[in-house]
């Protein structure tokens, strides 16, 4: 039943139109017609998965980068976020390596942050066109917000504004920092066996975990066990349960294209520093979880503080961990008008 499953994905995936974002100058839908496409694009020489819906393409473009690396957003979106295809016109995007991408071509070449950051441009350049937009808006998430602060920081005439989505700001400093957070939760419960895997991650041995990605893995599941990813255990539970209804997303591998994406991209992640990143050319919006001790938030909060942009904005969500967009879906797509577009 799986494999046929696997096949009904499969299928989906090769139905889908392969094309390039038209690059006529305007958009090829009548003046204020609704927008929803699923496709592949050729990006970089490989065919991309972009999914783009709003109520009209006079909407302004919203460029979505999601996390991982290699784990797709596009069912959680569909679930928690399309309301915000009623402001903007929105792309949600599908690295190679991940989500539809790496179903259609599991084994893509060129799997460097320097080429997702230049298909990234790329996508950027054929929706400019599409939709006749001088400027589109940015948003990154996660692993995205590494995608989307390279962009941000070299190509402002591309942005009308980069909406940062738990900033990564120093992994290996914020690796630090989730630790310290989670040997202070399993000392408070006398937690002895989170304290042993804790002590193991200060210097891992091969047989406790092969390399950085894998160590990760098992701090990531201490900090899950704290609510430090999803604040709300029940909130966790909805999530799943409402972006499992997607068909094309039922029988999707995430850990098999998490574990494909993330080795490859292990070390551009790890050598991310953006703390003398001084000042941006656009405004910039931090969409801060206040209980996110993944991506911590006390590094976000610190570097915004320290950074110079047209405008500036720090939004708390008090209530979440790292998964902002799905624990506070209404209070997101609420504000990421309301903020970003002063509506």
């Amino acid at each position: 039943m799986k494999k046929l499953a696997f096949l009904f994905v499969l299928i989906i995936a090769a139905s889908c139109k392969t094309s390039e974002v038209t690059p006529t100058g305007t958009s090829t839908q009548a003046p204020g017609k609704p927008v929803d496409e699923k496709s592949f694009v050729k990006l970089g020489g490989e065919e991309q998965y972009v999914e783009i819906s709003s109520d009209s393409d006079k909407n302004p473009v919203l460029l979505f980068i999601h996390g991982g690396p290699g784990w797709p957003q596009t069912p959680q979106i569909r679930a928690f976020n399309s309301d915000i295809s009623k402001d903007y016109t929105l792309v949600v995007w599908e690295q190679r390596g991940a989500g539809q991408s790496y179903v259609k071509n599991p084994n893509p070449e060129n799997v460097t942050l320097k080429q997702i950051v230049a298909d990234a441009k790329e996508l950027t350049e054929q929706l400019k066109k599409r939709f006749g937009q001088e400027k589109i808006y940015l948003a990154g998430y996660s692993w995205g917000s590494v995608v989307g602060m390279e962009l941000a920081q070299n190509y402002p005439e591309d942005y009308r504004a980069y909406i940062s989505i738990a900033q990564v700001i120093n992994k290996n400093r914020g690796m630090e920092v989730s630790q310290e957070w989670l040997r202070k939760k399993a000392e408070e419960n006398n937690d002895k066996e989170s304290l042993a895997i804790l002590e193991k991650l200060k210097n891992p041995t091969k047989d406790f975990c092969d390399g950085r990605t894998a160590c990760f893995m098992k701090q990531y599941e201490l900090i899950t066990k704290y609510g430090g990813a999803v604040y709300d255990k029940e909130i966790g539970k909805k999530i799943e349960e409402k972006t499992d209804k997607y068909e094309d997303y039922k029988d999707y591998p995430w850990m098999k294209a998490y574990e494909f994406s993330a080795p490859k991209l292990e070390e551009d992640l790890y050598a991310v520093d953006i703390r003398d990143v001084k000042e941006l050319k656009i405004p910039v919006y931090f969409f801060v979880g206040r209980h996110d001790n993944n991506v911590p938030a006390i590094l976000v909060d610190e570097f915004a503080k320290g950074l110079k942009a047209p405008k500036k904005e720090v939004i708390w969500f008090e209530k979440a961990g790292h998964a902002i967009m799905e624990e506070e879906p209404e209070k997101f797509n609420k504000l990421i008008v309301e903020r970003v577009l002063n509506r």
